[in-house]
């Protein structure tokens, strides 16, 4: 997680070097106002992701959970394939996901669509979950509450907009490195995973002669 996150603060200060436009993210954001309540008496399978199915700064998703509508107790917003599903809870964690089915998330998530006219949603919501974003990013600290950003301010902060060619070569370069640091990671895994059962093994090498004698 720590390599993801300085790996894209490297990408967009790079970005960030150049001399594209600014924009606002509400120029190229939308917030989706479908929300499901229980009064609305639906029924049938839904899948909800929640703020703890998405990894932090990597915007992988790790989990969902699969529910019935009409045992909801709660308002759940709706989400759908190609939505940047944003954790304004602790934001700072940066849960960002772009959805690849459609569902419900939590309460604690905003729902954007992306202006693909413009902009490529995966360079978006890579942006969002970068350092440079955080730190333009008014995050409210409370007493008694978890620090959040309202949706309104999220739409606020400016970032730099390249063409849609040059935000796929970028995009196109990230997805490559982000293969390339899990196939990494799970190699360590791996590595780490033998590690620990090498005692085991070795005891039962030595040990196991005796039992047999």
């Amino acid at each position: 997680e720590a390599l993801h996150a300085a790996y894209l603060r490297e990408v967009f200060e790079g970005v960030e070097a150049r001399e594209w436009p600014w924009v606002r993210l509400g120029d190229v954001l939308q917030l989706r106002k479908d929300v499901v309540h229980p009064y609305h008496k639906l029924s049938g399978p839904a899948t909800f992701v929640g703020l703890e199915h998405i990894e932090p700064h990597t915007g992988c998703r790790i989990g969902s959970v699969s529910i019935d509508m009409a045992t909801l107790t709660g308002r759940k917003p709706r989400f759908y394939c190609g939505d940047v599903v944003y954790g304004y809870l602790r934001p700072y964690l940066n849960k960002v996901w772009v959805a690849d089915f459609d569902g419900l998330c939590s309460v604690d998530q905003y729902v954007y669509t992306v202006d693909t006219d413009v902009a490529l949603t995966e360079f978006v919501a890579a942006y969002m979950r970068s350092q440079p974003y955080l730190d333009r990013a008014p995050i409210d600290t409370t007493p008694g509450q978890l620090p959040r950003i309202r949706t309104e301010e999220v739409l606020l902060v400016k970032m730099m907009l390249p063409p849609l060619s040059e935000q796929k070569r970028v995009v196109g370069e990230m997805d490559s490195r982000m293969r390339e640091v899990a196939r990494l990671r799970e190699a360590t895994m791996q590595q780490q995973a033998a590690v620990d059962a090498l005692p085991g093994a070795l005891l039962h090498e030595v040990f196991g002669g005796f039992e047999r004698d």
